[in-house]
């Protein structure tokens, strides 16, 4: 670091201070005097009269406001001295966390869901195949300008054909329920 170089003398301050009050209060007043033109100017300055619009515009707001106020102001919260204040932690119904223990409770036979991949279709995971494979041709087919006409066409019929397949070959809505009370919700 640099050192300081102090040109005042070894116990010399560059600024005394007034050692009271009225030091300090004279010594304002004759600033004021002698710069009193700039400080018209100040005052009279665009800036100023914003800022003395925006100081009304303040006083004219709320000085109390919806969410300063208790619950209690909108609601009758006078209560008997032998009951406390309720809250979150006095809840005594059971929690979605106790599941297993209110399964229990009611002796409802629970039985997870055991989902099975059985065999493929070969016809759908052609489809399947054709659609995934146009669409990426489609889009990596922008990357060659030379070939993009060719390949576009080429790829987005693959596309085109594995969705039209794939849609061919879906089951609706009441081919997928299994009984009378099934609605066709699926976990």
């Amino acid at each position: 670091m640099t050192d300081l170089n102090n040109s005042n003398g070894g116990d010399e301050r560059p600024n005394p201070t007034p050692n009271n009050g009225d030091d300090l209060d004279s010594a304002w007043a004759a600033f004021a005097e002698a710069h009193a033109d700039d400080l018209k100017d100040v005052e009279q300055s665009r800036n100023a009269k914003r800022f003395e619009r925006h100081a009304q515009r303040k006083e004219k707001e709320a000085l109390l406001s919806v969410n300063d106020l208790d619950n209690g102001v909108f609601t009758d919260d006078i209560r008997p001295l032998n009951r406390r204040v309720r809250g979150p932690r006095d809840n005594t119904s059971s929690s979605w966390l106790d599941t297993d223990d209110v399964m229990d409770r009611y002796g409802d036979d629970f039985t997870p869901p055991n989902p099975e991949i059985g065999p493929i279709k070969p016809a759908k995971l052609v489809f399947w195949i054709l659609l995934v494979a146009g669409v990426a041709g489609v889009i990596a087919s922008v990357f060659m300008p030379a070939l993009a006409a060719l390949l576009g066409t080429v790829f987005g019929a693959c596309a085109v054909i594995g969705a039209a397949g794939l849609i061919v070959q879906h089951k609706g809505h009441t081919q997928t329920r299994n009984g009378y009370t099934d609605d066709g919700a699926r976990v």
